[in-house]
């Protein structure tokens, strides 16, 4: 499938049709790190690749946990609550479908 050519900066280039027939194929290469660029009638068309991640690792949320204060169960827990909540930032999401 693939000549010294048709590699670009790590990415694989593949035809159009080469993606087409061998699609699982190159499903299963993404999942395991490798790129690829599709290309259409001589052109860059498109590149196939996994998605960036966005959320936190496990590690990173210990270590937030860790620099807050401790949190006491008592009759002004629910204030300090609020009060955490208040500090943090809004994230903007999309409203959920009713």
């Amino acid at each position: 499938m693939e000549h010294e050519s048709d590699t670009l900066g790590g990415l694989h280039r593949v035809s159009a049709t080469e993606a087409s027939r061998s699609f699982s194929r190159l499903l299963d290469e993404v999942e395991r790190g490798h790129r690829f660029v599709v290309r259409r009638r001589g052109e860059d068309v498109c590149v196939m690749a996994a998605p960036t991640t966005t959320g936190r690792h496990a590690s990173e949320c210990v270590r937030l946990l860790r620099e807050r204060p401790p949190v006491v169960l008592d009759g002004r827990f629910g204030d300090d609550l609020l009060a955490i909540l208040a500090g943090e930032p809004i994230e903007h999401r999309q409203p959920w479908d009713s």
